[in-house]
C-alpha cells in the first residue's frame, strides 16, 4: 500500500512525461533511462551510496514517484522527502545483462544503481525512469555522480526543480499566450496528411524495437555550412532538416507534412535541470512543384523560426493524440552521443534520420519502428537521401521536386533486375500463323476448336482457312493489306483470323457489340480493303466506298483449293491491328507485327512452363488478350475453347465450363474470376488461372487459395503497345493478404526490358513512383495514321545498347520493390481500366464537350463499394433543362461510344470544384454524393429481400425501391452474383435476362413475379437480350 503523501509534494506530469506513462501503460512495461558509467578502480560502496543520496536531495526528480490518483486520467508526480535509492549487486559475468533487473526495480524506486563485480567490479550501472530523465539529463548525472564519489564539492544548486517546470508547463496553457499558441499548432496540423501509409509500410504498433540502417555521407559538411550561410539558417542541423523534409515529401507523395525535429527543450534556466525537458518540434513543409531548393530554403527558415516561437505552447497529446499520431517523420542531430546511454523510446516516427557530424563527414542512421519496413526498402532509402543530400547542395538552384535519388551504381541493379530482352528463345516459325500450321501437320486430329457441342479439328481448321486465303488473293489482297472482320465469337472467326495471316494480310476485328459510328471510324481510319461479315452487318454501319465485302458462302468456299498456300511474308510484315481508346477523343489504331506477336507468344511458352491443353478464352476478339489465347494454345497443339454468347459474362456458366470441358487454362478479369471462383466445385483439370485487364486486388489471392489450392494464380499486365503482356508475375504461396498491400505485376518477360524513370527520364529508386516504360521484342510498329502520336509515345530508348532502338511510354505510374518485383500505381493521366476495358477519360469528356449545350464535361471513376463506377459531369448552358438534356446526352453516349464507356450516371451541376489554382479538382469531384431519387422503403416481402440483398452486393446502409441498379455502382458481374443468392433464397430458376431488365428492386420484383406466374415467350426472351445488350458493365 501506498503511503500517504503531503498534497503539497504532488504535481502534474509535464507533457513529456505523460507521453512516456501513456507508452509506458499500453506496453505494460517500464520504459527506462540507463547509462553505463567506467571508474579507474573497483567502486566503494560507501561512497557511491552517499553520493547518490547526495545528489537524490540535490534534485528532486530523483525522489520522484509515478503514482495513479483516484480520479485522475494520469499518473501524478509525488516527490518524497528521503531518496528512493536501490543498490544491486550484479553477479560476476552477468553485467551486461542486468539491464531488465535493474529496470525492473524501478517500480518502487526512483534511481537504481547496479555495482559489477569481478571482471566488472569498475562498472556502474544507473537506471532510472525515462519520465524522470532525457539524454542530457542523463550526462549531468553522470558527471556530477562522479564528482560527489570522487569527493568533489557541487555548487549549491540555483536551477528549477522539475515539477515547477511541468507547473509552469500546465499553467501556460492556461493563458492567453498558451491559448494562441495552441491556436497556432491546431492550424498548422489541420493542414496535414496524416494517418496514410508509406510505401510498403506494415502496420506494426511500436513496441520499443527498432530498425536501423548506416551510411556514411563523405565530405558534405563544408559544402552545406556554405549554404547554410546562404540559406540563413542558424545551424548544420537546420540544413539537414530542410533537406530531409524534402526528401521525405518526394517519398510520401503528400501535398503537406510534419517533420518532428528533436529538441532538448533547454534555456539558460533550464540547463542545470535534471528531468525530461526533450521533445519533438513539428515543422511544416507543403509541396510546391518548381520551387527550387534554394526557394524552400527561404520558406523552410521562415517556417522553423514561426514553429519556434512558439515551440512552448506546443503539447504534443493535446495537438497529436495517442503516440504522436501524425508525426511520421522524425529527426535528431547528435554532435556527441552520450556513451554508454540506452535509453527506451516512447515513440517513433515512421522514419527517423539520426545525423552524428565527424569531421567533415555525416553518419546518417535511418531508424524505423521494427518490422515496419523490410530491410532492404530500408537501405535503398537511406542511399536514396544521401545522393538527395548530395545532388542538392551541389546544385540548390534545381527544382527540389527533381533533385536525382539514384545514382549510377543504384541505377545498375535496378537496370540488370529488369531487363530479360536477351532471354527470349528463338522460334521456329517466321509467322504467327505458322505456329497452327505446324501443329496441323502433326496433329491434323486433335481437336483445334470447340463452342458449345461443336468441336473442329486442326485438319478441318488448316484447310478452311486454306480456301479463305485463297478466295482473299484472288481479290487482290495481300501483304500489307488490313482486313476487318464482323462477328461474334464463333469457330468461322478464328477460320477468317487465320485466312487473313495466311493471306500476307493483317485482320482488324470488329466487335458488333461496339456502336456503328465507331466501327465506321475504324474501317475508314484503317483503310479497310475486305470486310469479312460473318453476320449481317448493322445498316447503320457507314462502308468507305474502298472496302469490299466478303459474306461467307459455305458451298462456294467448298469448292476451293483447300492446300497449303506457300508462304509470302516476312516477320516484319503487319498481323493485326487493334483499336483502343484515345485521350484525344478519338480511338487509336496500335499496329502490331508478325514478329511482334511471335516473341509474346514465345515469351508465354517460357513463363507458362506447363503446355496449354484446354485455354478457355473469354475476352472479345476485338481485345489484344485474345491474341494469347488464340495463337498460345493453337500453337502448342491445345484446344482452344470459346463459350457460348454472352455466357462469357456469366460465372456460373463460366464455372461450368472449366469443370465440363476439362479447361487447363483461362484468363479472366480480376474481379470476374472472383466471381467464378464462388461457383467453381471441383476442377481437377485445371492448372492455371490468369488474371488481367484491371487491378488484382490482394483478397482475391485469399478467395483463390481456399478455392484452388493446387492452380496457380498468374498476375499479368500489358498495354495493348508491347503485344498483350510484358510482365507478369506468379502468385507465391507466402504471399500475405493485406487489403492495404498491392500485388506485384511481377517481372518482365522474356525478350523485354522495363523501365521505372522519372519526368527527367532518370531511373527512380526503390519504392520511388516513376513512369513505365516497355523496350523489346514485343514493343509494336506505333499507331496507324498517327506518326506524331507515335513519336511522342514511342521514344528513343535512353538505355539502349544501340542506336536507334524505341521504348514505349506507358503513361502508367509504377515503382520497383525492394525484392524487384514491379507494382502497378495508377495512371499518369486520366486513362484508367474499369473491369479489364481500357478508357480515355478524354474521349467521353471530348464527346460531351462538342455537343450543344454542353459548357463543360468531366468523367471521373469514382471507388464504390462494388467496384469503380463510370460518372459524368456536365455544366449546361441552359440549367433549366437539366433532366431531360442529361437523358438525352446519355443516349447519345450510347449510340456513340462502346458499352464499357458510358457512364453508369450522368449529372448536370452549376459549377466544377477548382482548386485554388484554378485547376479542375477531380478528388472532390470524386467525393461529392451523387444525386439520388427520393428513398422509397420495400412495400412487400420480396422487395425486402431483393433490397437486402442489393445492400449487401452493393455494400449500402440501403437501397429504395426506386434506385437504378447501375446508378449505385452495380455493373454486370455484380448482377450475376445477385441473382445466385436470389436464386438460392427463393428456390427458383431465373435467366440472367431478368437481372437486366429489373433495373430497380420494384421492376425487378415485378419480372420475378412475372417469370414465377408464366412461360416467357420467345418475343419477350428477344426483347430481354435487347435490354441485356444496353445494361452491359456501365
Amino acid at each position: 500500500m501506498n503511503a500517504p503523501v503531503d498534497p503539497s509534494e504532488v504535481f502534474q506530469v509535464s507533457a513529456q512525461q505523460a507521453s512516456i506513462l501513456d507508452a509506458q501503460q499500453a506496453r505494460g512495461t517500464v520504459l527506462g533511462a540507463q547509462l553505463i558509467m567506467t571508474f579507474d578502480a573497483p567502486i566503494d560502496r560507501q561512497r557511491l551510496e552517499q553520493a547518490a543520496i547526495d545528489l537524490s536531495e540535490r534534485h528532486e526528480i530523483l525522489r520522484t514517484e509515478y503514482r495513479n490518483m483516484p480520479g485522475m486520467k494520469r499518473p501524478v508526480q509525488v516527490i518524497h522527502a528521503q531518496p528512493r535509492l536501490c543498490l544491486l549487486s550484479v553477479a560476476p559475468g552477468t553485467f551486461e545483462q542486468a539491464g531488465p533487473a535493474c529496470l525492473a526495480q524501478l517500480a518502487s524506486h526512483s534511481l537504481v544503481l547496479g555495482l559489477g563485480s569481478g571482471e566488472d567490479a569498475h562498472r556502474l550501472r544507473v537506471a532510472a525512469p525515462l519520465a524522470s530523465l532525457d539524454e542530457v539529463a542523463l550526462g549531468l548525472l553522470e558527471e556530477q555522480l562522479r564528482a560527489l564519489y570522487q569527493g568533489q564539492s557541487l555548487a549549491p544548486f540555483d536551477g528549477l526543480q522539475y515539477a515547477d517546470y511541468a507547473d509552469w508547463q500546465t499553467g501556460l496553457a492556461q493563458e492567453d499566450i498558451g491559448r494562441k499558441g495552441g491556436e497556432f499548432w491546431r492550424n498548422l496540423y489541420r493542414d496535414m496528411q496524416v494517418d496514410s501509409r508509406l510505401p510498403y509500410e506494415r502496420l506494426t504498433p511500436f513496441m520499443g524495437a527498432l530498425q536501423q540502417h548506416e551510411q556514411h555521407l563523405p565530405a558534405v559538411v563544408p559544402a552545406l555550412r556554405t549554404l547554410r550561410q546562404q540559406w540563413r539558417l542558424d545551424s548544420d542541423a537546420a540544413s539537414l532538416l530542410l533537406l530531409w523534409g524534402l526528401f521525405v515529401g518526394r517519398l510520401s507523395g503528400r501535398e503537406h507534412w510534419l517533420v518532428a525535429c528533436a529538441m532538448s527543450g533547454r534555456n539558460e534556466q533550464l540547463h542545470s535541470t535534471l528531468g525530461h525537458l526533450a521533445w519533438r518540434l513539428p515543422v511544416a513543409f507543403s509541396r510546391q512543384a518548381d520551387l527550387s531548393v534554394d526557394g524552400y530554403a527561404e520558406h523552410f527558415a521562415a517556417q522553423l523560426q514561426l514553429s519556434q516561437s512558439w515551440q512552448d505552447c506546443f503539447n504534443e497529446l493535446d495537438m497529436l493524440g495517442g503516440q504522436g499520431a501524425g508525426l511520421d517523420f522524425g529527426f535528431s542531430w547528435a554532435d556527441q552521443p552520450l556513451e554508454g546511454a540506452r535509453l527506451d523510446r516512447p515513440s517513433l516516427e515512421k522514419l527517423h534520420l539520426q545525423v552524428a557530424p565527424s569531421g567533415d563527414d555525416l553518419l546518417l542512421r535511418l531508424l524505423s519502428p521494427a518490422g515496419s519496413f523490410s530491410a532492404e526498402l530500408g537501405r535503398a532509402w537511406l542511399a536514396q537521401f544521401a545522393e538527395f543530400v548530395t545532388q542538392a547542395v551541389a546544385d540548390p538552384r534545381q527544382a527540389a521536386q527533381k533533385v536525382a535519388l539514384v545514382d549510377a551504381a543504384q541505377a545498375r541493379p535496378l537496370q540488370q533486375a529488369l531487363d530479360r530482352s536477351q532471354s527470349l528463345g528463338e522460334s521456329a516459325s517466321r509467322q504467327l500463323h505458322q505456329l497452327f500450321e505446324r501443329h496441323a501437320q502433326q496433329h491434323p486430329e486433335r481437336t483445334a476448336i470447340q463452342i458449345g457441342e461443336q468441336q473442329v479439328s486442326y485438319a478441318q481448321l488448316e484447310r478452311r482457312a486454306n480456301q479463305l486465303a485463297r478466295v482473299l488473293n484472288q481479290r487482290g489482297i495481300g501483304r500489307e493489306a488490313i482486313v476487318g472482320v464482323y462477328g461474334a465469337r464463333s469457330v468461322e472467326i478464328v477460320v477468317a483470323l487465320l485466312a487473313i495471316l495466311k493471306a500476307g494480310a493483317a485482320y482488324l476485328p470488329l466487335d458488333p457489340q461496339y456502336p456503328a459510328q465507331r466501327l465506321s471510324f475504324m474501317l475508314e481510319d484503317a483503310g479497310v480493303e475486305c470486310l469479312i461479315a460473318l453476320q449481317a452487318l448493322d445498316p447503320a454501319i457507314a462502308m468507305p466506298a474502298t472496302t469490299t465485302l466478303l459474306s461467307l458462302d459455305d458451298e462456294a468456299l467448298d469448292q476451293v483449293d483447300d492446300s497449303p498456300l506457300a508462304s509470302c511474308g516476312e516477320a516484319d510484315d503487319l498481323a493485326y491491328v487493334i483499336y483502343t481508346s484515345g485521350s484525344t477523343g478519338t480511338p487509336k489504331g496500335v499496329m502490331v507485327s508478325h514478329a511482334n506477336a511471335l516473341a509474346s507468344t514465345q515469351a508465354r511458352v517460357q513463363f507458362y512452363q506447363q503446355p496449354v491443353q484446354r485455354f478457355l478464352m473469354l475476352s472479345s476478339f476485338s481485345f489484344d488478350s485474345s491474341v494469347a489465347g488464340i495463337f498460345w494454345s493453337l500453337g502448342q497443339g491445345g484446344s482452344l475453347c470459346l463459350p457460348l454468347e454472352q455466357a462469357h459474362k456469366d460465372p456460373q456458366a463460366i464455372a461450368q465450363l472449366i469443370e465440363r470441358q476439362a479447361i487447363s487454362h483461362f484468363l479472366a478479369l480480376p474481379s470476374l474470376h472472383a466471381q467464378v471462383l464462388e461457383h467453381l466445385q471441383a476442377a481437377p483439370a485445371l492448372r492455371c488461372a490468369i488474371v488481367a485487364g484491371e487491378v488484382c486486388p490482394p483478397e482475391l489471392l485469399r478467395r483463390h487459395r481456399q478455392a484452388l489450392p493446387g492452380v496457380t494464380l498468374v498476375n499479368e499486365y500489358g498495354p495493348s503497345e508491347s503485344t498483350v503482356w510484358c510482365c507478369a508475375y506468379q502468385v507465391a504461396p507466402e504471399d500475405r493478404v493485406d487489403h492495404e498491400l498491392r500485388v506485384a505485376i511481377g517481372e518482365p518477360i522474356a525478350g523485354t526490358r522495363l523501365y521505372v524513370l522519372d519526368d527527367q527520364q532518370r531511373w527512380a529508386g526503390v519504392a520511388q513512383e516513376g513512369e513505365l516504360y516497355v523496350a523489346g521484342a514485343g514493343l509494336s510498329r506505333g499507331y496507324l495514321n498517327r506518326p506524331g502520336l507515335t513519336a511522342s509515345r514511342f521514344v528513343p530508348d535512353p538505355f539502349a545498347s544501340e542506336p536507334g532502338q524505341r521504348c514505349y511510354r506507358t503513361g502508367d505510374l509504377a515503382c520497383v520493390r525492394a525484392d524487384g518485383l514491379v507494382d502497378y500505381l495508377g495512371r499518369l493521366d486520366h486513362q484508367l481500366k474499369i473491369r479489364g476495358h481500357r478508357i480515355e477519360l478524354g474521349e467521353i469528356e471530348a464527346l460531351l464537350g462538342s455537343q450543344e449545350g454542353v459548357r463543360e464535361a468531366v468523367a471521373i471513376a469514382r471507388d464504390t463499394a462494388a467496384g469503380k463506377q463510370l460518372v459524368a459531369y456536365v455544366v449546361l448552358a441552359a440549367m433549366a433543362d437539366a433532366q431531360p438534356r442529361t437523358v438525352q446526352l446519355l443516349g447519345l453516349l450510347r449510340e456513340q461510344l462502346p458499352e464499357y464507356m458510358v457512364p453508369s450516371t450522368l449529372q448536370a451541376v452549376q459549377s466544377l470544384p477548382r482548386t485554388p489554382n484554378g485547376k479542375l479538382d477531380r478528388t472532390a469531384l470524386a467525393a461529392r454524393a451523387l444525386d439520388g431519387v427520393a428513398y422509397v422503403a420495400p412495400g412487400n416481402e420480396l422487395e425486402q429481400l431483393l433490397a437486402e440483398v442489393w445492400q449487401e452486393a452493393l455494400q449500402l446502409e440501403r437501397v429504395g425501391i426506386n434506385d437504378n441498379f447501375f446508378a449505385l455502382g452495380g455493373h454486370s458481374l455484380l448482377a450475376t452474383r445477385i441473382r445466385s443468392q436470389v436464386q438460392a433464397r427463393l428456390n427458383v430458376t431465373l435467366p440472367l435476362k431478368v437481372f437486366f431488365e429489373g433495373e430497380t428492386v420494384e421492376l425487378l420484383a415485378r419480372q420475378i413475379e412475372m417469370h414465377r406466374d408464366e412461360a416467357v415467350s420467345e418475343d419477350k426472351i428477344q426483347a430481354l437480350e435487347a435490354l441485356f445488350a444496353e445494361a452491359q458493365e456501365q
